[in-house]
């Protein structure tokens, strides 16, 4: 009698023959594959796991035209300041007291001047001279050279006043574009992300290409390190740009928490993802009923076929394979429901219904 009641109460949603649930259970899911929908596997074995993703590996890139950081490129911006004593050249203020040279001398600084695509630069009394890939002090010497028998005892000094062509420029998802000045201390890739204030927002998605005339290798952000793509020795004119390549899969069903994840762009197991969803609901799901539906391609066209993993994590193996099976993007996890919790959620829908009637007869009373 107490069920015909309850059919009775519930005559709004579907009757007692239907109850509420999450999706399919374990069973309805192999039953579709056995019938074609869609190819089932059971993941009982290292034999019935597809094959991973590629790792990720980067392209070791080959010594940019100029190594020497310190050493002067085309699109740089120098200064040359001049000292003279006896017979000059040039006229300027007298120098400042103190000074290691001759007080007598006088200093005239010419720049900023830019240095041509070329390599060279134009200097009043010497001509053009070869400026690229000298370092300043190599520079200052040539400079020097070139007014002796005009000059009294010259003494040049050349500094780098803008260094553009000895830098790296970084873009893309990063806190500050722009140029990274070069030291001699030799920055690596990772120095130079983080001298431009490292990447905005979550590292897992982010992908770091390295170009370096025309030769390109790339590493995720996320694992990167100074073993690695991270301790490569960064080159004057190199480009770095971090790519943000969002990726993602769904748990639907019976899980603690149910909702759309980003997938890290470097290898994520189905263990690390169930463990993130907070796993099968107690009470609820169905162990024995955990699926991953994809999108296999197969045979040398690349025909795309739906394709489903079944896990009994009920089994201690599953959870050693589970840490091999690794997501790709667009993964859905489904957790099935108990079949034995069906006679629970209908004594929980009878509560709901009788529940409100039981309180109102109290107050009633």
């Amino acid at each position: 009698m107490l069920l015909t009641a309850a059919c009775a109460g519930l005559a709004m949603t579907s009757g007692c023959s239907t109850l509420p649930q999450a999706g399919p259970v374990g069973k309805t899911v192999t039953r579709a594959g056995d019938r074609g929908a869609f190819n089932v596997i059971e993941v009982d074995a290292n034999t019935a796991l597809p094959t991973p993703p590629a790792a990720p590996d980067y392209t070791p890139l080959p010594p940019g035209w100029k190594s020497d950081v310190e050493a002067i490129a085309p699109g740089d911006v120098i200064s040359v300041t001049y000292y003279e004593v006896g017979a000059r050249l040039f006229s300027g203020a007298p120098s400042a007291p103190g000074a290691s040279f001759d007080p007598t001398a006088k200093e005239q600084k010419i720049g900023p001047i830019e240095v041509d695509q070329a390599g060279t630069i134009r200097l009043p009394y010497s001509g053009t001279l070869r400026a690229a890939g000298r370092t300043p002090a190599e520079l200052s010497r040539d400079i020097e050279a070139s007014l002796r028998g005009k000059s009294e005892n010259p003494q040049v000094l050349v500094r780098i006043e803008g260094a553009a062509g000895s830098s790296v420029m970084i873009g893309g998802e990063i806190t500050s574009r722009g140029r990274v000045r070069l030291t001699g201390a030799r920055e690596k890739l990772l120095d130079v992300i983080t001298l431009a204030g490292g990447a905005r927002g979550s590292n897992a998605d982010i992908m770091v290409q390295v170009n370096r005339q025309g030769a390109i290798s790339e590493w995720p952000l996320d694992g990167m390190s100074y073993a690695n793509i991270g301790g490569m020795p960064m080159e004057p004119g190199d480009r770095v740009e971090l790519r943000r390549l969002p990726q993602s899969y769904a748990v639907l069903g019976s899980a603690n928490r149910v909702n759309r994840y980003d997938l890290p762009l470097r290898r994520f197991s189905l263990v690390e993802a169930l463990a993130l969803s907070g796993g099968p609901t107690e009470n609820v799901a169905d162990p024995a009923a955990v699926f991953v539906f994809r999108f296999e391609k197969t045979g040398e066209a690349g025909v795309e076929r739906p394709t489903v993993y079944h896990f009994n994590m009920l089994k201690p193996t599953s959870y050693f394979l589970g840490q091999k099976f690794y997501m790709t993007d667009k993964d859905v996890i489904y957790v099935a429901g108990a079949e034995a919790n069906q006679p629970s959620k209908l004594l929980q829908i009878i509560g709901q219904v009788f529940n409100p009637l039981a309180i109102a007869w109290q107050v009633v009373k």
